[in-house]
């Protein structure tokens, strides 16, 4: 944990969520 600084752990929380956002929305137009 020593490698991730403080101020690149809100990016990768935004990053991630970005990431789950887009993967939602694609995978809720394959179903559609």
């Amino acid at each position: 944990m020593a490698s991730i600084s403080e101020s690149q752990i809100p990016i990768a929380l935004i990053a991630a969520l970005i990431t789950s956002i887009l993967a939602f929305r694609s995978g809720k137009a394959l179903y559609q």
